[in-house]
């Protein structure tokens, strides 16, 4: 067998008869390529957005050529992903029509190939138009985000524009296209696993392309590197090989084990290898577990992996580029890397963006990254009739296929927030209906995500999990007590205060957010006209995409942080603290609700977002340029696999002749207000941890220690341990409570609550000192201090960021590739009281 990738591509306007060179590389994207040329301005600064619609509404062509050195019976090409319409033509015949992005199509060319030089050709049409005209043959759909006859094309929603993206509607051959000659050919190999304790049965399930019997070889390497060999003989069409490995070492997710991988190589054999594939598999068993409790309404929501119950603490991941093809393998290193660092253990593939690249589900496995899935369905009221159906099938076997032997695949949903585009926009669907057929309904995709994704499922991915959307439960896609939930009443909907993060809760909270602004260097980067960097300004407005940020993020911020003014460095650094103490506060209090068997009442929190596809504001923890916010390290510290948690309660005496609405912040109630505190222990390994919990409390104002105590403490391995229920604290005068679990005279992990809102703390004479080393930063303080941020010229990778220092419990923080000579400077809140 013998495999070219198609490269040295060109492209032209339709109307125009000038080729230009692409960029170097296998793929292409329009806008890269056009801004690769000088053709147009750089696509991410300043308002060019704004200018460059008009490449969207173009037809653009792309060509190359390839060498056929013949010696073969058959002949294919094989298109990894065209977007979207798009007329392909092999020496001027037309071979191809494509209507997805999504779909990896295969022709056959024996015949139409010739020996030596052959020309492809790919005439890709403007794909809006043809969404448009769709719709009005089919319906004006229903949705969040985005044109609406976007639903009724299968192209990445995202290119639309979104509330976090820019609209750039692009074509091209996105992913490889490969020319490929065999006489035989293994094409396609699913490895079955079926865990048995540490004994795994194995089948693997080969299609083979073949006139005759030919030899399957399976080589089979462990993570220690010794190797086991199996041979059968396979005939044409879909085989079947069992074997069994004894010992087996499991895959695991990192926070609770290794991600041990096994090498897989199957080769064909006839007198010689005829063709060889290579797949690194990992042994694993995932399970959704929803069953009832005791002394709740609802159902858990929660993951098993290898029979180990799961707390999922993860991000939401969209495309991580506007134009996938500027993506390379390093990008993605670094994004899931960094989720490793952040203790993050699951990902979510969001509905709008597209199958990843066969990298990410490498990675993931490799890393021990738990992947939940979304089908590309995202925000909107989606066609039900047979044609849209029928390709939509056709994408979801061809992606199934490329994917699913990856084992950190743990749950497919069949959308993003489609139901609840229904329930809101005021769709009329009887969820007692299971018939399938829901084509002549105003919800017509339910046939897809009730009927045809679970069939294709299980008949292609069984051992991985489904769930008919994201959110999706109970009664409506909001009820807290079953299945996922999205609780955007923090920043959309009713604007709660994040302190009541405890009650919004749910089983499974899948998304929630909050914005802030990037780092000055990312504006820097994408604002040429440095006039415009201060927070009001026209570009660094447009450089956000939110519905009414100004007015929620002003919200957000005069709530609770007091503003050290209006200048561009003290706004970033008010919105990221504040979206820092918001999030860390969320994974906080629903890390509390995982107690153990029968009673893990929340299972999982996925912030939306991790990350950005251009350098805007938005809710994501790390920007376009991988700058963690403070966020990131605020999520970090709430995700780390021992924690401290605390929650201040309050209470005022009822009075029965108060003649107003005694509900907290009603005005003109001066009752005396009570406080106390409970302290909490968070284990996810899955061994007991002795140590005693250090209390402190301190008057925020003076610094002075008004109480102390101490207590041993077993924090229960893979569930939340409850240590100190309504401690009262002093309300005479604003108090911080510290808590630490020290081990062998260290800490090994610690927290502290501060009086809500912080905007009305007073911090006089703080005094942080600082030292650099190669590689760290010591930090002490002589009082307590809040959000201390560590500032460098360069990027180089801090290791915790945003936190809060105590007196005699300095801080040491690791940068990576940091010299003793670098310029460090520090920030912290109410720095120049």
């Amino acid at each position: 067998m013998k495999s070219v990738t198609l490269d040295n591509w060109q492209y032209k306007a339709s109307d125009s008869d000038k080729w230009s060179n692409s960029k170097p590389g296998d793929t292409c994207e329009i806008h890269p390529d056009l801004e690769f040329n000088g053709e147009i301005p750089p696509l991410f600064e300043d308002d060019n957005e704004r200018h460059l619609q008009w490449i969207g509404e173009k037809d653009w062509e792309y060509k190359s050529t390839f060498q056929n050195d013949g010696g073969f019976s058959t002949y294919q090409l094989i298109f990894e992903g065209l977007d979207t319409f798009a007329d392909v033509y092999l020496n001027g015949e037309l071979i191809l029509s494509t209507e997805s992005m999504f779909i990896e199509y295969t022709v056959d060319v024996t015949g139409k190939v010739k020996e030596g030089a052959n020309e492809l050709r790919i005439y890709f049409k403007a794909a809006i138009f043809i969404a448009r005209d769709l719709e009005k043959k089919h319906f004006k759909a229903l949705g969040f985000n985005g044109e609406s006859s976007r639903m009724q094309i299968r192209k990445a929603q995202y290119h639309y524009g979104w509330d976090w993206g820019p609209n750039y509607m692009t074509c091209g051959p996105y992913r490889p296209i490969r020319f490929i000659g065999y006489d035989y050919k293994i094409d396609d190999v699913y490895v079955k696993t079926t865990i048995k304790s540490d004994v795994v049965d194995v089948e693997v399930e080969s299609d083979i392309i073949a006139d005759k019997d030919l030899t399957f070889n399976i080589e089979v390497t462990d993570p220690d590197g010794s190797v086991e060999n199996h041979k059968a003989t396979v005939h044409k069409g879909k085989n079947s090989t069992k074997f069994t490995i004894k010992d087996a070492k499991l895959w695991f997710p990192f926070s609770h084990g290794t991600p041990y991988l096994y090498n897989f190589k199957f080769t064909l054999v006839d007198d010689k290898v005829v063709h060889e594939i290579q797949k690194k598999i990992g042994m694993r068993k995932v399970e959704l577990i929803q069953e009832t409790f005791d002394d709740q309404e609802g159902t858990s929501f929660y993951f098993k992996v290898n029979d180990v119950p799961i707390y999922s603490s993860g991000s939401n991941w969209i495309p991580g580029h506007s134009f996938q093809t500027e993506l390379t393998t390093d990008d993605y290193e670094k994004w899931l890397q960094l989720m490793v660092d952040g203790y993050q253990n699951m990902i979510r593939i969001w509905g709008g963006g597209y199958y990843e690249q066969d990298v990410f589900y490498d990675l993931c496995d490799e890393k021990g990254i738990l992947i939940w899935h979304d089908f590309m369905f995202a925000c909107g009221q989606y066609p039900g009739y047979k044609e849209f159906i029928d390709l939509v099938s056709e994408e979801v076997r061809t992606q199934l296929k490329r994917i699913r032997n990856h084992c950190s695949l743990t749950v497919f949903a069949g959308n993003n927030e489609d139901y609840q585009v229904a329930e809101q926009r005021g769709l009329t669907w009887d969820k007692d209906d299971l018939s399938g057929d829901y084509s002549k309904t105003n919800f017509p995709a339910r046939t897809i995500y009730e009927n045809t994704l679970p069939t294709l499922m299980k008949k292609y991915l069984e051992s991985v999990p489904y769930h008919p959307g994201s959110p999706w439960g109970g009664k409506e896609s909001a009820d807290p007590t079953v299945g996922d939930m999205h609780q955007w009443n923090v920043w959309h909907g009713n604007q709660e205060k994040y302190q009541d993060w405890y009650r919004l809760g749910g089983r499974f909270v899948s998304e929630f957010g909050m914005e802030a602004l990037p780092s000055r260097k990312t504006y820097e980067q994408c604002i040429t006209d440095k006039t415009e960097l201060y927070p009001q300004s026209y570009l660094v407005d447009f450089h956000n995409k939110a519905d009414g940020f100004e007015r929620r993020l002003a919200l957000y911020v005069i709530e609770n942080i007091k503003v050290e003014g209006l200048d561009f460095d003290s706004w970033i650094y008010a919105t990221q603290l504040m979206q820092s103490e918001c999030l860390g506060y969320a994974y906080r209090c629903w890390r509390r609700e995982w107690r153990g068997d029968k009673k893990r009442y929340s299972s999982g929190a996925i912030v939306w977002q991790i990350n950005d596809c251009w350098p805007v504001a938005s809710w994501a923890l790390i920007d376009f340029y991988r700058r963690p916010k403070l966020a990131y390290y605020s999520v970090k510290r709430e995700s780390k696999p021992l924690g401290v948690g605390m929650y201040r309660n309050q209470w005022k005496k009822p009075d029965p002749n108060l003649d107003v609405d005694q509900k907290e912040g009603a005005p003109f109630d001066y009752r005396e207000v009570h406080y106390n505190i409970d302290i909490w222990g968070v284990n996810s390994s899955l061994t007991d941890v002795e140590g005693e919990l250090k209390v402190d409390v301190y008057n925020v104002t003076t610094g002075e220690v008004l109480d102390s105590f101490s207590e041993n403490v077993v924090m229960k391995s893979n569930q939340t341990t409850e240590f100190v229920k309504e401690f009262k604290i002093t309300n005479k005068s604003p108090v911080v409570v510290y808590s630490r679990v020290v081990k062998d005279g260290t800490i090994i992990c610690s927290a502290a609550d501060w009086p809500q809102p912080i905007k009305y703390l007073k911090f006089p004479d703080r005094e942080v000192k600082i030292t650099v080393e190669d590689g760290q930063v010591t930090l002490s303080t002589n009082k307590p201090v809040k959000g201390v941020e560590i500032l460098l010229e360069n990027d180089n990778f801090i290791h915790d960021n945003g936190f809060d220092i105590f007196p005699g419990d300095g801080q040491v923080v690791k940068v990576n590739n940091l010299k003793k000579t670098d310029v460090v400077k520090i920030n912290y809140y109410q720095k120049g009281y």
